[in-house]
């Protein structure tokens, strides 16, 4: 069997984003775990809001993430918090992403394995949005979700020298869900 392939991103590319450190962390996890990973920036996917128009008049950027999603068997997404919500950034480029092919925008993950994680300075780590983010993924755009979810909370401290979680419990989550993400997507469920 070959190694699946995963997918990593953010929903926030800005400098010093404690979502891009958990990325990096669960790329390099899953790795480890015998995945081939490619770690991506959604900022290098410049995308205007979508709206109806977007449906058959998709820009190439999300022709070009689309193809990337396409072309691996999982994905794994760490997301902000955004007034208990996700965030609208990663809500935009996961809706082109879906119009950029034809057919129902629910088609657009449908079949991709997926884990989520989210980190933030609140004690929540992003839990409340990740929920939000769980049920879009799931219900509006068909993917099958990991159970386990990594929220991070207090992460502006979680994080140390080398980018790995000093808290032993967030630690085994990340852990844990990378095994599943791997195995599952493995399987090309």
């Amino acid at each position: 069997m070959s190694a699946p392939k995963i997918l990593v991103f953010a929903g926030s590319w800005r400098e010093g984003s404690l979502n891009t450190k958990l990325a990096t962390l669960a790329a390099r996890k899953l790795r480890a775990a015998g995945a081939e990973v490619r770690q991506i920036s959604l900022g290098d996917y410049p995308l205007p809001l979508v709206d109806a128009t977007g449906f058959g008049n998709a820009p190439q950027a999300a022709h070009d993430l689309r193809a990337l999603i396409d072309a691996h068997d999982g994905l794994y997404i760490a997301s902000p918090e955004y007034n208990a919500g996700y965030a609208p950034a990663l809500k935009n480029a996961l809706d082109w992403a879906s119009t950029a092919k034809p057919g129902a925008p629910a088609s657009g993950l449908a079949g991709k394995v997926v884990a989520l994680g989210g980190a933030s300075p609140g004690a929540l780590g992003a839990y409340r949005g990740l929920t939000q983010l769980r049920t879009s993924l799931e219900l509006g755009f068909g993917a099958l979700l990991v159970p386990e979810m990594v929220a991070v909370g207090l992460a502006d401290k979680a994080f140390d020298g080398d980018g790995e979680l000093t808290d032993a419990r967030s630690s085994g989550f990340l852990d844990a869900q990378v095994a599943r993400l791997v195995k599952l997507a493995g399987k090309g469920v």
